[in-house]
């Protein structure tokens, strides 16, 4: 059996890691401990839980006795042994499985709440963070974990008011009546002092109820928490001045009526006092209609909950001050959850058993892949949306709304997914001499780049004489695209990347990667020269010429102080329109033009349709082997490219490897226009 002091305290939920509570020091006070089987040892509600009848029978000081034992367990949680194993559950957990009742009695412990409740606590204990956002399928349960811990920081603490939205007002109520539900199930020494109502329909308060007067007499007042519990429309502006110190956003990746982002942008307001954090959150879903506002809204407070992401820019915590969580639809799956709550993911290779004693033969992961078998694309979609394997399935599109071929791409992304992590560095280009005319390449974890091929060593770093030009040796076979910024700082909420790629075209002399995207760069340092040299840098190496946007002028000005124009790609000729004819030296491309916009939208899709996804008449995958832009493109919508940074760095990169593979683009003479350009691309 397993002494507490050989428990390992650093766990891993997710994407995080931290340390669990100290365990007791006797073994003793280990509930279960003087169990002899450890076969017999699993979680069981405590034989030392009081039914009413028992705790009413106690005398006073006994009955506080018990009280503070079992408020101390619900602030600081509970231990127990499973299996010769030490577990440790939260207070909230510990309160759900012993005293929370859903419509099926108590809830069975499983190994997935367990981790849910761990961060959930990790959230809370962090000054800067609000709380927590999960993922998770369909049925999960996440409501009721959700009611339970708002119910118990409501009621742990005096002048507590929690507040509950979800994607629609009637959504909403039926949360606090589950709320209601369960509270009215309570053992009466559980329940504060409440204002009376037996049947409340808006709010559960717990205060002095109110009481009539007769002539002369005063009122009685009772010790009371003074603590609320209510709900709201799913308006954006619902709690806007309230003050709250616990929020649950329900179903945040289902809500239509109401921009999500927005509403947290509010909400977090009400859980604030000057630069203190005062109240905490959890918002959940599943995501369900991606193509719709409610999954589009979903996917961009999931983006903006990095941690790793806000730490590269020197932040404290993520932008949205939340914790991001997803658990895949393999672990808590009801059916697939033995005796002991662990997860029983692949097909058992000995006796597995549920807690009702029932034989488990399958595990959930070929279960849920043998459920998809054969579905069409859009129930493939909504299938893997309601019970995702992973955070790409979670957001999974089917295509109705997209302007490209969504099924390729996430063909692509699942294909990707594959591949180890080393399959793409990452890394820095580094000048290698006081010139600056050498680059390197160094491998760190915390590097800008994403490098999947680079050139053999004797074709790095070089230049060559074309028409009486220098130029980078490789821009026959290389070329580059970047979607700049100038400033250091953006206006509102949305963090504009730079944006860059090297695109390398067919060469049969090093044919690896051909027609492939191989160099990724999606990033903002502070310092935006800092942008514009790693950019240098990576052309250098390369030896190929990158076009750029223009709109933002900063890139091409430093270029030209370090004294590499000519790793600057003149607009090509062939991307000029009737208006434009007389600037035939611009440098880069402007994109304010509709004719350029709907003619690069139209190579991308023609990339996608020959180099993206499964082709099944040869067996094999794509070539795009950067899940974040797969993911862009999917996100992709025409009325704002300023949303898609990685589309556009990289269309430019694929206009760009244009330039010198059609001979008629070499004769000044040529009229050729950009929508000429993507009818030949396919030669």
């Amino acid at each position: 059996m397993e002494l507490p002091k050989d428990f390992n305290r650093s766990v891993t939920v997710g994407e995080y890691t931290f340390d669990l509570p100290e365990p007791p020091k006797n073994q003793k006070d280990i509930y279960g401990w003087n169990t002899k089987n450890d076969l017999d040892q699993r979680w069981e509600r405590p034989k030392d839980i009081l039914g009413e009848k028992a705790f009413n029978g106690l005398e006073e000081d006994a009955q506080v006795k018990y009280l503070t034992r079992e408020f101390k367990r619900r602030r600081e949680g509970f231990w127990f042994y499973n299996k010769g194993k030490i577990e440790y559950v939260t207070g909230h957990h510990y309160f759900f499985l012993t005293y929370w009742r859903i419509p099926e009695g108590f809830a069975y412990f499983k190994k997935s709440d367990q981790r849910f409740f761990w961060l959930f606590d990790y959230s809370c204990s962090l000054e800067w963070c609000y709380g927590l956002l999960q993922l998770t399928q369909r049925r999960d349960g996440k409501t009721a974990r959700a009611c339970c811990i708002l119910f118990n920081i409501t009621t742990l603490n005096s002048e507590n008011i929690a507040g509950i939205q979800s994607k629609t007002n009637g959504d909403s109520k039926k949360i606090f009546k589950k709320i209601t539900s369960s509270w009215k199930k309570l053992e009466s020494y559980m329940k504060p002092v409440d204002s009376g109502d037996t049947d409340p329909q808006k709010d559960l308060r717990f205060e002095e109820p109110g009481k009539r007067t007769t002539k002369g007499g005063s009122k009685t007042y009772k010790h009371v928490l003074n603590s609320s519990i209510n709900y709201a429309p799913s308006t954006e502006t619902s709690y806007d001045g309230d003050r709250l110190t616990f929020y649950y956003d329900d179903e945040i990746g289902k809500t239509l009526e109401a921009d999500v982002y927005n509403r947290w942008l509010i909400v977090k307001e009400c859980l604030t006092v000057g630069k203190r954090v005062v109240g905490k959150s959890l918002h959940t879903s599943t995501v369900e209609e991606m193509e719709k506002a409610g999954g589009e809204n979903c996917f961009k407070m999931w983006c903006e909950s990095d941690l790793a992401e806000a730490k590269k820019l020197g932040r404290k915590g993520t932008q949205l001050g939340l914790l991001r969580y997803f658990k895949p639809a393999t672990e808590g799956l009801e059916g697939f959850v033995d005796e002991y709550g662990h997860d029983v993911i692949d097909n058992p290779t000995e006796e597995v058993y549920d807690l009702d004693g029932e034989l488990i033969t399958q595990g959930s992961l070929p279960f849920i892949k043998e459920k998809r078998i054969g579905l069409s694309r859009h129930a493939l979609a909504s299938d893997k949306r309601k019970y995702p394997l992973t955070v790409d399935e979670a957001f999974y599109m089917d295509g109705k709304d997209s302007s490209f071929d969504v099924v390729r791409l996430n063909e692509q992304i699942d294909y990707n997914n594959t591949f180890p992590d080393s399959y793409i560095v990452k890394g820095n280009f580094i000048w290698d001499d006081m010139a600056q005319t050498k680059v390197r390449f160094v491998q760190t974890t915390a590097g800008r780049f994403d490098v999947l091929w680079m050139p053999k060593t004797d074709k790095r770093n070089l230049t060559q004489n074309f028409k009486g030009l220098e130029k980078p040796s490789n821009c026959f076979w290389l070329s580059g695209g970047v979607d700049p910024y100038d400033h250091k700082y953006t206006t509102g909420n949305k963090k504009s990347n730079g944006a860059f790629y090297v695109y390398k075209k067919m060469n049969f002399e090093d044919s690896e990667f051909s027609k492939s995207f191989v160099c990724q760069y999606v990033d903002r340092p502070a310092n935006p020269e800092d942008f514009w040299d790693d950019i240098l840098k990576a052309c250098v190496f390369y030896g190929c010429e990158v076009l750029a946007e223009t709109n933002k002028i900063g890139l091409v000005n430093h270029f030209r102080m370090k004294g590499k124009s000519h790793y600057l790609m003149d607009r090509p000729a062939i991307t000029h329109v009737k208006f434009s004819k007389t600037r035939q030296k611009e440098k880069g491309l402007p994109m304010n033009s509709v004719e350029v916009r709907q003619a690069l939208m139209e190579l991308m899709e023609i990339y996608i349709v020959e180099n993206v996804g499964y082709d099944q008449e040869t067996d094999t995958h794509g070539t795009m082997y950067f899940n974040e832009l797969c993911k862009c493109l999917i996100r992709f919508k025409p009325d704002k490219w300023t949303d898609y940074d990685e589309f556009v760095g990289a269309v430019l990169a694929l206009v760009a490897s244009t330039r010198y593979n059609i001979k008629d683009i070499e004769s000044s003479k040529t009229n050729l226009t950009i929508s000429d350009t993507v009818r030949r691309y396919r030669n």
